[in-house]
């Protein structure tokens, strides 16, 4: 607090900035640049200023922080469910679509600094709040970006809802390798887009080591739903397929009926 005292007024965007942390995530940045950096997208740097740092580096540190404080939630939320439940509920709460709609609840996009057109598909709302999490996590340490996170996810997260949405197709598909014993591998490389319009992903999910379905999105976790979505679709295909014929078919993750929680 006496801290607080003597930090300059600053910029008019530096004001806002920390004004909104204040709101929002209920503490002052110490390092005010951290916190500039994580709410930068790429699209807003100046070809004059190469210098100047994106959030995708806090991005990454950010989307491994969030793994750790939703894994701990859960494992104490749910003491008496299995590994299988836990997997799937943390792959809905960190999920493209969780991601971007608890940045939109918090406003994030009013202190954001980007150039890709509102109102489009696009995953940088969720990247940002991803970042702003390695930011907090790097200014404040562990436990104070914790209490920061599981308040915001108690704010705008029914648990108990998520507990009754459908499984996402990748998390299905995953257990389905796993029951049946069948190595299941997503792999992602990105593809460069023109500017102003963000990244796209392209991902390929193998079975047994063979191509079994591809998608593209704005995000990874994006693409590897779209391309599990895919695989999961030609297996059942192929099932039904080989059953009309008089054969048993191929077991899919849709017929085989995967882990039930």
């Amino acid at each position: 607090m006496i801290r607080s005292l003597f930090i300059r007024p600053g910029t008019p965007e530096e004001r806002k900035v920390r004004a909104w942390c204040r709101k929002t995530l209920h503490l002052t940045p110490g390092d005010l640049p951290l916190y500039r950096q994580a709410l930068r997208h790429s699209s807003a740097i100046p070809e004059d200023r190469p210098d100047l740092p994106d959030n995708e580096r806090l991005e990454f540190l950010g989307d491994s922080v969030l793994d750790t404080i939703i894994g701990d939630l859960l494992f104490r939320t749910y003491p008496d469910q299995g590994e299988g439940f836990l997997t799937r509920m943390r792959s809905k709460l960190v999920s493209r679509q969780q991601l971007n709609a608890v940045a939109q609840r918090i406003q994030i996009e009013e202190v954001m600094e980007s150039n890709v057109v509102r109102g489009h598909e696009t995953s940088v709302p969720g990247n940002a709040f991803e970042a702003l999490i390695g930011a907090l996590f790097l200014d404040k340490g562990f436990r104070r970006t914790q209490k920061a996170v599981v308040g915001l996810l108690s704010t705008h997260f029914d648990l108990k809802a998520i507990e009754l949405e459908d499984r996402d197709s990748k998390s299905k598909l995953l257990e389905w390798g796993q029951k049946k014993k069948k190595k299941v591998e997503f792999r992602v490389h990105e593809e460069r887009a023109g500017k102003g319009r963000g990244k796209q992903y392209v991902a390929e999910v193998l079975v047994e080591g063979r191509l079994s379905g591809t998608g593209r999105g704005p995000s990874k976790k994006k693409a590897e739903q779209e391309a599990a979505e895919r695989a999961i679709a030609r297996r059942k295909r192929r099932s039904r397929g080989g059953k009309g014929r008089g054969g048993k078919g191929r077991p899919s993750p849709e017929t085989s009926g995967g882990t039930q929680s």
